[in-house]
């Protein structure tokens, strides 16, 4: 099978991966409101504790959600480096694994990056707190986290669609 035709596969796959991620965000939202699930031990909180339980647990999935999309590229520019240099890509350098993956693979793909705010959300939620409203507060962002996830969705998504073969 040629490179471009390996690499098409490998961008097919983080498509599904992207569409998996995306089905369960909607859970999230669907399954995280505070008017949702009837558990038994639900009857044991108050309205309070019930909402504070539900804000909480949202927020980590949303947060856990976003680390995946990270990864999601990633491991994608690992799996081309793969396809093009027929070895393991090894970090070497202190600068960001994609813009490291990017540079490295210059020669062989066009990128249209667009991952900055999501590897500032994603070292935030990982070396801060692992909470993405707290990402976003510290990097200034206003808007909620249902809105900006939908928004790194797009933006992963046409990341992936503008990877292309020179």
């Amino acid at each position: 099978m040629s490179k471009k035709k390996e690499i098409k596969k490998l961008k097919d796959h983080a498509f599904a991966d992207l569409y998996l991620v995306e089905k369960e965000f909607q859970q999230v939202v669907k399954n995280t409101s505070n008017n949702s699930g009837t558990y038994k031990w639900v009857e044991l909180l108050s309205d309070y504790e019930l909402k504070e339980f539900y804000g909480r647990r949202r927020d980590r999935k949303y947060a856990t959600l976003t680390v995946e999309l990270y990864s999601l590229i990633e491991q994608l520019l690992k799996d081309i480096y793969k396809v093009i240099f027929k070895g393991k890509y090894k970090n070497t350098s202190d600068i960001n694994i994609i813009l490291d993956l990017e540079e490295k693979m210059g020669d062989y793909l066009t990128f249209k990056n667009n991952t900055k705010l999501l590897a500032n959300l994603r070292s935030c939620i990982v070396h801060e707190e692992f909470s993405l409203k707290s990402a976003r507060k510290k990097i200034n962002i206003k808007r909620k986290n249902k809105l900006l996830f939908k928004q790194l969705l797009k933006d992963v998504e046409q990341y992936i669609e503008n990877i292309k073969v020179k």
